[in-house]
């Protein structure tokens, strides 16, 4: 066990928590992304995801989520300050321009670590 004050003097010099982007095309499913992972982290449903979004993963571990709108500017501040970058991909559509833009945004500016998420993987009809 450790007192109040230590845990507080750990905390504060522990800096802030790691940034996690959600990038990707209007439609993909970076809303139900972050809300998901809000859920399973907290067990509470979020009704909107509007700004930066800090959660506690462990007792010691937070996580700030943030949904990087469809926006040249947004996206060259989000490729500059992430942490690490959840890449949303439409799997029906594939990479889309703002997918490339937003890579050739990352090489210029120090390139996170980058996580592709492909979605709507339940809309796959079988070809028989």
């Amino acid at each position: 066990y450790a007192a109040l004050s230590d845990r507080r003097a750990a905390r504060a010099e522990e800096g802030p928590p790691p940034l996690v982007a959600v990038v990707g095309p209007p439609g993909v499913g970076k809303s139900t992304l972050i809300r998901s992972l809000v859920k399973f982290y907290t067990n509470c449903n979020l009704s909107e995801t509007t700004g930066p979004i800090t959660v506690c993963t462990s007792k010691t571990r937070r996580v700030t989520f943030l949904e990087c709108p469809n926006d040249t500017a947004a996206m060259l501040d989000v490729a500059k300050i992430a942490d690490l970058v959840l890449l949303c991909v439409d799997a029906k559509f594939g990479f889309e321009m703002e997918t490339f833009e937003f890579l050739n945004m990352m090489q210029t500016h120090g390139f996170p670590k980058v996580m592709g998420v492909f979605t709507h993987l339940d809309q796959f009809q079988t070809a028989k």
